[in-house]
């Protein structure tokens, strides 16, 4: 099989493992907002992000710079701001006061909306790095300082950390592992990571 074969298939395995992740989590959150369901929603735009994803690489990427690759590649982006909102949100149920809320949600608004603006305008995928990696290191950051006060996880913070190796693994370009290229490298440590965030997830 082809490199992009492979990367394809990584992707959409590691779409249904989010989807059954958001799946088991959206199902026994309550119907009201918390870190729980925001969670489940995080797990659900990653799963949507993915699915996008391996359709790109499977079937778009092959015919080149095509403008449906690029839809394609701007819809997963987007998938990708969805998911870093409920990442905020997430972290703003779970560790912050009520009164910070109406504020953050605001701020995460609009960090979205100027977010959709560049991915749009700007093609490099730096754009969504620069818009995701510092909720992630907040979350990340948040866990360690609440583990004393039972509202951290060490479920999250292993998660994390292995989102974040496999994010540099990607940045790094490692292709020595054929057949799989760095993009399809990412889905597999993604896949382990994932594992940590939905017990993270159980556990809000």
């Amino acid at each position: 099989m082809k490199t992009l074969e492979i990367t394809a298939m990584t992707c959409f395995i590691a779409a249904g493992e989010a989807f059954l992740a958001a799946g088991f989590l959206l199902g026994r959150a309550p119907l009201s907002a918390s870190a729980s369901v925001f969670w489940g929603f995080t797990m659900l735009f990653l799963a949507a992000g993915l699915l996008l994803g391996g359709l790109d690489h499977g079937f778009f990427e092959p015919k080149g710079d095509t403008r449906g690759r690029m839809i394609m590649q701007k819809a997963t982006w987007i998938c990708t701001g969805i998911m870093t909102f409920f990442t905020l949100l997430t972290a703003l149920y779970q560790f912050a006061p009520a009164g910070w809320r109406i504020p953050i949600q605001i701020i995460g608004l609009v960090q979205f909306l100027i977010f959709c603006f560049f991915a749009i305008r700007i093609h490099n995928y730096l754009v969504v790095i620069i818009n995701y990696a510092p909720i992630l290191l907040i979350l990340l950051v948040l866990n360690i300082v609440g583990l004393p006060a039972g509202t951290g996880s060490w479920w999250f913070i292993t998660g994390i950390l292995i989102s974040i190796i496999a994010s540099i693994v990607q940045a790094l370009g490692i292709d020595h592992f054929s057949p799989l290229d760095r993009n399809g490298l990412y889905h597999v440590v993604v896949m382990a990571a994932m594992v940590f965030l939905f017990a993270g997830g159980l556990g809000l």
